[in-house]
């Protein structure tokens, strides 16, 4: 493939919310994808699509696409101490396949096993596990970079530590991740254990949550997500269902499960958006909440694969369709520990102003990485997913000012909507970022929509 063989698309996000038509480049051998860097002034870099907003399109009429999904080999992987070395069009399914039926997993997976390694580490993805594993970034010894002007270099936290970081969470807007070596984690079983507890009240939820992340911070293994009923009023908002999951050993096993499940994820496909606004509105909204916890139960020990307890997004592939030809935006933010109010506020002011979310969850954050741009700092991680047809300009600033006024953030993995002018201080590193970025890109060909929006570049 030449720099000419290339055809145009129309592209979205995950959310739909934002479609480009597009020049699309696929090279499929690293000539072609040499070629193809150098024969482009501006490039985003695009994986798997799994970004909800505009972090993998192009500013309107601005480059081209570099679509990486070709270059997804499993180049080595040594059993007996778990380093895996993969590129990085590689999606996260194709080394749990390979990997988790000899003993050995991914010690971070988000929500989807359908994003690429280098997504996951543009993104610096987090889990449901971040208090005692951190997140992606943790995991990685290193990366082969593709510089701008045709270079590879070899990145570490010792071997250019900077340049590591700066991609560890950068949004691809550093370089082409060629490959990279990821720290695999032992594990006896493909099993998880389940506790469930329903709440009666935000409070109660957010209790729920601390005492969870306490036995996090112990144990990698252990997850904990809450997903929240925000259709709720007075002392019932916020009132949900926490789940925890720890890992289940042989001894946890039945006689007749074996301990690594055939799962097989449902195949992923496309579904066409449902004609205007959907089905998702306040009423489908309200009703799907109080089925939803009130035929939900406390429950303990449930066995479940391990597979579907990290990756329910596998099985709702067609969630943003539901949303109509406007799309989903979710919106998530990060707050410090004491910053519990904000929650409440988030929450209160999307629901008096007719914003009330299709799905709220909730999760416990730890240390973050050293990486300028990553998401995760310490206390709790808030995800709301709304009706783009709702969203007028502006409403959501509001809500960028108080997570920005309480020390906290949005992702940006996820971002849409988020006001510019707050973001330097939301990542107040992000100056040293935009350095180090500049040195990794002396051609400056790489950008993005979101890139764009947000004036990260300039």
């Amino acid at each position: 493939m030449t720099p000419e063989d290339h055809g145009t698309e129309a592209l979205s996000g995950w959310g739909r919310t934002m479609r480009r038509v597009c020049e699309v480049r696929r090279p499929d051998f690293d000539g072609s994808l040499l070629d193809a860097v150098l024969g482009a002034p501006r490039l985003t870099v695009r994986g798997a699509g799994k970004s909800y907003g505009d972090a993998a399109l192009p500013v309107n009429g601005v480059g081209a696409v570099l679509d990486l999904t070709a270059f997804d080999r499993i180049v080595s992987f040594d059993e007996g101490n778990g380093v895996v070395v993969v590129e990085g069009g590689a999606v996260l399914k194709d080394v749990i396949d390979q990997t988790l039926p000899i003993g050995w997993k991914l010690p971070v997976v988000p929500g989807t096993e359908r994003i690429t390694i280098g997504g996951a580490i543009a993104s610096d993805v987090h889990g449901k596990n971040h208090p005692g594993a951190g997140s992606f970034g943790h995991h990685v010894l290193w990366i082969a970079l593709l510089r701008s002007d045709g270079a590879i270099v070899q990145l570490s936290a010792i071997q250019d530590a900077d340049g590591f970081w700066a991609t560890i969470g950068g949004m691809g807007l550093t370089g082409v991740i060629l490959r990279a070596a990821i720290q695999l984690q032992r594990v006896d079983t493909g099993w998880m254990i389940r506790n469930r507890r329903r709440t009666r009240s935000l409070d109660e939820t957010i209790a729920a949550m601390r005492a969870g992340g306490t036995r996090q911070e112990l144990d990698p293994e252990r997850h904990v997500v809450a997903w929240l009923d925000a259709h709720t009023h007075g002392a019932s908002l916020g009132r949900g269902i926490v789940d925890e999951y720890y890992a289940a050993s042989t001894l946890d096993l039945p006689g007749a499960v074996a301990p690594f499940p055939e799962t097989r994820s449902p195949g992923s496909r496309r579904r066409r958006s449902l004609p205007g606004p959907g089905v998702v509105t306040g009423a489908t909204i309200a009703a799907a909440s109080a089925a939803r916890w009130h035929l939900s139960r406390s429950a303990n020990s449930q066995l479940v694969t391990m597979r579907s307890a990290l990756c329910p997004l596998d099985r709702a592939d067609g969630w943003p369709a539901a949303f109509g030809r406007s799309g989903l935006v979710q919106y998530q933010f990060a707050v410090p520990p004491n910053e519990v109010g904000t929650i409440h506020e988030v929450l209160a002011y999307l629901g008096t102003h007719g914003l009330t979310p299709a799905l709220a969850t909730l999760k416990n954050l730890g240390l973050g990485t050293a990486g300028p741009l990553s998401f995760p700092i310490p206390g709790w991680t808030l995800a709301v997913d709304l009706p783009a047809r709702l969203l007028r300009p502006g409403i959501m600033h509001p809500i960028d000012k108080l997570v920005a006024g309480a020390g906290g953030r949005v992702y940006l993995a996820k971002d849409a909507v988020t006001d510019p002018e707050l973001f330097p201080l939301m990542y107040p590193r992000w100056p040293a970022w935009r350095r180090t970025r500049h040195r990794l890109d002396p051609a400056g060909r790489w950008t993005s929509g979101l890139a764009e929006r947000l004036g990260l570049l300039s």
